[in-house]
């Protein structure tokens, strides 16, 4: 049997309802004609709702699945990296249950990936608030930039790259796949091939249309300084340690980390997340970048003092 072309990993855990709505905007948009050159896993992550109930659903109209769920809840980053791991196509694309692939879109991603051999494929996203509208344009053709400069491309999706479901990886240009397991805990695992491939790549590539649907403030549960912050800048001393990255990496990234991702969070309570004291995390981290002291520590300082003046 031959490779298929690309794999679709859904990661999943106790929302059957999104992932329904999920495997709906992939299964609709997957044609007889390419059927076959596309595997698609969901791992269930030991669900106690109705995860299967809605697999079957599908499976029962003929829709090819694989199926697993794991015997216990092995985390986030497990369950992750496990997609990633059974997946058998040369490009996987892991996307988040929650998260929807718009109307129309996927024949141009397929045919994309069908005609070139990128490292890594970036799409942009459509963020949206309550309930998703269906009624969207349907597109003639799609905008792109291929990056045959790795720095540069980069430079473009920055942060972005933590985004799981934004990014399809050419998995055979992943040299070390024992590796991942190294990333485990730190909820940025996909950071272990995504980065690595961007660098082993001769070209990568930027969908400039907003092919995925995304539902604003619907993560959480876990310490998101430490994990955008510490975290972050841990997996890439690693990744360069181990020269799977350029070493300027590291401030491209910190830089939009601190003049837009975190100011763009900051303006908003965390509520979804766990409760942290991001002072002291980010000082060590960050404190010898200017844009830190102009943008993040401000805001900081007087959420704090607000903080405490409320308690």
């Amino acid at each position: 049997m031959s490779q298929s072309l690309l794999t679709i990993a859904i990661p999943t855990f106790n929302r059957a309802t999104l992932l329904d709505r999920c495997l709906n905007s992939i299964l609709s948009q997957i044609t007889d004609d390419i059927k076959n050159d596309i595997e698609l896993i969901v791992s269930d992550n030991n669900s106690d709702d109705n995860t299967f109930g809605i697999v079957n659903k599908y499976l029962e109209k003929d829709a090819s699945i694989l199926y697993s769920k794991n015997s216990e809840n092995v985390g986030a980053d497990r369950n992750i990296a496990a997609c990633f791991l059974k997946a058998t196509g040369k490009y996987v694309w892991v996307i988040s249950d929650d998260d929807l692939i718009r109307p129309g879109y996927f024949k141009f991603i397929f045919d994309v990936l069908r005609g070139n051999n990128f490292g890594v494929v970036y799409m942009q996203s459509l963020w949206y608030t309550g309930q998703f509208d269906k009624a969207t344009r349907i597109p003639t053709t799609i905008d792109c930039t291929r990056y045959n400069n790795p720095l540069r491309f980069v430079e473009r999706v920055n942060y972005w790259t933590t985004f799981i479901s934004g990014n399809i990886v050419n998995k055979p240009l992943l040299n070390d796949l024992n590796a991942i397991s190294q990333f485990y805990d730190t909820s940025l695992v996909q950071l272990s091939w995504i980065l690595p491939v961007v660098f082993s790549a001769r070209e990568n590539l930027v969908v400039n249309d907003q092919v995925l649907a995304c539902q604003e403030e619907n993560t959480g549960g876990y310490k998101f300084y430490r994990v955008f912050g510490k975290n972050f800048n841990t997996v890439m001393d690693t990744l360069i340690s181990k020269m799977l990255i350029d070493k300027r990496v590291k401030n491209i990234i910190n830089i939009h980390l601190l003049s837009s991702f975190f100011p763009m969070f900051m303006r908003r309570p965390l509520k979804t997340f766990e409760t942290e004291r991001p002072l002291k995390i980010l000082i060590p981290i960050f404190w010898n970048y200017p844009m830190f002291w102009i943008k993040v520590f401000p805001v900081l300082l007087r959420n704090q003092y607000r903080n405490n003046a409320n308690a």
